[in-house]
């Protein structure tokens, strides 16, 4: 995350929204909100994951992730977390649960994967 923010020439407080990784398993959930806490400090931006709207995808997580961001981008929508009901445990963070309106700027989407292959995007407004 911290690469993409340098590679956009953007710092934490630009970021609009956080399309998160977001696998809905305990220990991912809890190491992803732990770097954004990192990250981010108190002001961890607007999140969610589209993972409760299709399923872990494997390796075309990454490329469906980054497509829901532009969408989020282009139409000023954040699309709410599905069947989340409690604060992640450890952080208290919590994703948006509900479709809204939003004036977006920067988006950052991260997807994680197996063995390390970590990558974090930044999309911005045209």
């Amino acid at each position: 995350m911290q690469g993409a923010l340098r590679s956009a020439g953007l710092e934490p407080g630009d970021i609009s929204f956080i399309n998160a990784h977001g696998t809905g398993t305990e220990n991912n959930d809890l190491t992803e909100s732990k770097a954004m806490l990192r990250l981010f400090g108190s002001k961890v931006p607007l999140f969610t994951s589209t993972k409760s709207y299709t399923g872990h995808t494997l390796g075309a997580a990454g490329a469906v992730e980054a497509v829901y961001s532009i969408l989020n981008l282009v139409n000023g929508e954040i699309y709410g977390a599905l069947n989340f009901d409690e604060p992640i445990e450890g952080t208290g963070l919590q994703p948006v649960r509900s479709f809204r309106k939003a004036g977006l700027q920067h988006v950052m989407s991260n997807s994680f994967g197996f063995g390390g292959n970590c990558t974090s995007l930044v999309f911005s407004a045209a």
